[in-house]
């Protein structure tokens, strides 16, 4: 009878076998046969240097240049960069010494980006880059740097530092985007970016360049301070367009004329400014609807400043090019202050993916389908929500069909209670403390709580709580 060779053993009992040995020391291990010892030297590096947590110190990066001298460059397939100090990393490889860590120079406490860049050369299957919260913006632009400037072309996914960064930081000169134009970036298909401001066109391009072959997953956690403020926002405006436009009120777009991710599927926008246009004829315009699978938009602000002329448009948009693919739709609107008080658009959302409840495995349904609902969520007074089902794709049909507007749109989508009192409660609160504040300043407005009390006391009897 032919023993068993341990070279036949399956992945998982081969990691079985070995799982009581440390990671440390299972570069010690040696077999007696020389195919054996391949064998499992190949499998354990690709357990440890699959996956690397690296701090952004210059002597972590001199120790990943002896691991890619090494030989194991081609194993590495996704870095997390940290600026923690060693001791609180708790690596899956230890990549520095203690001396190193007592001898640290703070006036050399960032990447060396030449050398990140020589070594990135070595990296072949370098698949994905992130970034851990104590990474700051200048981390960022040094290794996202090194990248373009280096001759890999593995990267699929890239994700920022979590904390929001500066979008004001994040501006590139003209050379500075087309060094980004030479191949680094091919095969990128999910890209997070987690900022703070007001992004221009020039990050816009930035994400079109990099984005352009192959995209398909574009998320942006955006944070505006001072949103509510009408004076502000003008002023975000003309500077965002003082080279060409001079009327903030006849803006057409804030993405670049050519921006274009062919490859698009999923879209997920927090707290960014937008007009119909840059939605309709660049992030989701008619040659992807065949491919669009997911689309999340929460507190983006659309200019013109007509939110329910604005998100008609756009659902408008959905149903004439079907977006057969279609499996998911958030749009998070309710509640959302943008000076308008005479009414209040409800959340929407549907998952196709959660409406089967039997059936496992089969494919999701699609939204133009019958009995496909959507929630329509509305903010109901101070606690409760109204919400109720409707089909989206229908509520639509119809409308459009009859050649109706927005206003029929909402009121049936709504049942009405799109301008009732309690649906705009929040918003009028909002406005009164904003009126007291421009007029009275620091020294406080002595009627301000009598208003407030005033609408939170108001009742409107024909909008009840309701969930079904």
């Amino acid at each position: 009878m032919e023993r068993p060779s341990l070279l036949l053993l399956p992945p998982e009992i081969t990691d079985l076998i070995f799982s009581t040995i440390p990671i440390r020391d299972s570069t010690k291990l040696r077999l007696l046969c020389k195919s054996y010892n391949h064998r499992f030297h190949s499998h354990f590096r690709t357990k440890i240097f699959t996956y690397l947590r690296l701090n952004t110190h210059p002597s972590t990066i001199h120790h990943l240049s002896k691991i890619t001298q090494s030989g194991a460059g081609p194993w590495i397939q996704h870095i997390t960069f940290s600026s923690k100090p060693f001791s609180k990393l708790n690596p899956n490889i230890s990549l520095s010494s203690p001396s190193d860590d007592e001898n640290d120079d703070t006036s050399s406490k960032y990447l060396p980006p030449n050398d990140l860049t020589e070594i990135l050369n070595h990296l072949p299957n370098l698949r994905l880059i992130d970034f851990d919260g104590s990474c700051n913006i200048t981390n960022w632009k040094e290794i996202i740097s090194s990248i373009s400037k280096s001759q890999i072309s593995a990267i699929e996914t890239l994700r920022s530092p979590p904390g929001k960064m500066l979008v004001s930081g994040l501006l590139l000169s003209p050379s500075e985007l087309e060094q980004y134009s030479h191949g680094s970036f091919d095969r990128l298909k999910t890209l997070e970016m987690h900022t703070e401001g007001m992004p221009m066109q020039n990050f816009w391009s930035w994400i079109s360049i990099i984005g352009r072959n192959c995209l398909e997953d574009l998320t942006i956690r955006n944070s505006r301070n001072d949103i509510n403020n009408n004076n502000i926002i003008n002023s975000i405006i003309d500077n965002h367009h003082q080279d060409s436009i001079s009327n903030p009120d006849h803006i057409d777009n804030f993405l670049p004329q050519t921006f274009n991710l062919p490859n698009l599927k999923r879209l997920h926008l927090d707290d960014l400014y937008l007009t119909v246009k840059d939605i309709t004829n660049h992030l989701l315009p008619a040659h992807i609807s065949s491919q669009f699978e997911k689309l999340n938009l929460t507190k983006c602000h659309l200019l013109p400043n007509d939110p329910a002329q604005n998100w008609f448009t756009i659902l408008t948009h959905l149903k004439t090019h079907t977006f057969p693919k279609l499996t998911y739709l958030k749009l998070s609107l309710s509640g959302y202050y943008n000076g308008i008080t005479t009414y209040d658009l409800p959340d929407l959302k549907f998952n196709t993916n959660e409406i089967i409840i039997s059936g496992a495995g089969k494919p999701a349904k699609p939204w133009n389908q019958r009995n496909t609902k959507c929630e329509v969520k509305l903010r109901s007074g101070e606690w409760n929500t109204y919400v109720v089902r409707k089909s989206l794709w229908e509520e639509l049909d119809r409308v459009m069909r009859d050649g109706l507007g927005e206003e029929v749109f909402w009121e049936s989508l709504t049942n009405g209670k799109w301008t009732s009192d309690r649906a705009t409660r929040l918003k009028r609160i909002i406005k009164v403390r904003e009126v007291s504040r421009l007029e009275y300043g620091e020294r406080g407005d002595p009627r301000l709580w009598e208003r407030i009390r005033a609408i939170s006391r108001e009742v409107d009897s024909d909008c009840e709580d309701v969930w079904y």
